[in-house]
């Protein structure tokens, strides 16, 4: 006699057992997939970040190094005051004890007291021009200087310029001329002028390298009437080199080649900028 078999039943908390079993397996298998692809883009990302730290190799590396030599730095500075024949050993202990740091400091003071904010800031007879505007925004206020016809009344000048002088919260031009007091700043120009320019600057600032050339042009046009003065206004929280350009400049004035440092540093300023 034969006997069947009953096959027991499976309960579904076993059957539940075995997916929750499956799941864990397919769960653990996705981890250690993303784990292993996360430390691989770690690594990628990690050797990339040390190349480029390094300067990377071959020809990237030539111009990463260019990158990082600012035209301005300490050792150009002195390069260059050997280049001008000047008294290098005077000029490098006058740098490298910051002999002139104070009287920077004194130029920036007084600049931000006639509310000198940014670079390049000029006085033309007193009227304040901040920036590196074309040359004619200059000659108009400077032949109306001349003639006599100056005026503290915005709507007197071009529409050119009242654009600048028309909103009290953002004035780029202020035709009311204020006092400033030149002291023993360096100058060049006319020695009887009728205008006196005074230029608030800063040696790595790229706007004060055009508003140079600007200044240049000006000088060669106007021989017996404008007057350049220059005071020191580095923007340190944004030019690394800016405040050693200006205490060198002051060095290479004790030498009486102020002129010849400045016109030097803003013609590479400019070279740099046209590359």
């Amino acid at each position: 006699m034969s006997i069947s078999k009953q096959k027991r039943p499976v309960k579904q908390e076993e059957k539940c057992d075995c997916c929750k079993s499956n799941n864990n397996k397919i769960m653990y298998a996705v981890i250690a997939i993303v784990t292993v692809f996360s430390l691989y883009l770690f690594l990628k990302i990690n050797s990339l970040e040390k190349k480029i730290a390094s300067g990377a190799a071959g020809g990237t590396g030539g111009t990463a190094a260019a990158q990082q030599e600012s035209p301005i730095s300490v050792p150009n500075l002195k390069k260059y005051a050997k280049e001008l024949k000047l008294n290098t050993g005077k000029f490098n202990k006058c740098l490298d004890n910051s002999e002139k740091k104070d009287l920077v400091t004194v130029d920036v003071t007084y600049g931000s007291s006639l509310g000198v904010q940014g670079t390049p800031g000029f006085f033309i007879n007193g009227k304040f021009l901040a920036g590196a505007f074309p040359l004619a925004i200059f000659k108009e206020i400077i032949d109306k200087e001349i003639a006599g016809t100056g005026s503290d009344v915005c709507t007197d000048y071009s529409t050119d310029l009242q654009k600048y002088c028309s909103d009290p919260q953002q004035k780029a031009f202020d035709p009311v001329a204020k006092k400033i007091e030149v002291g023993n700043a360096p100058s060049t120009g006319a020695s009887n002028p009728k205008v006196i320019i005074v230029e608030f600057s800063d040696f790595e600032c790229p706007f004060c390298a055009r508003g140079f050339t600007t200044v240049e042009q000006l000088l060669k046009d106007y021989p017996k009437d404008v007057k350049l003065v220059f005071k020191q206004f580095p923007l340190t929280q944004i030019h690394n080199n800016a405040q050693k350009a200006a205490e060198a400049s002051l060095c290479a004035l004790d030498q009486g080649k102020f002129w010849e440092w400045h016109n030097k540093i803003f013609e590479l300023e400019a070279k740099t900028l046209a590359q």
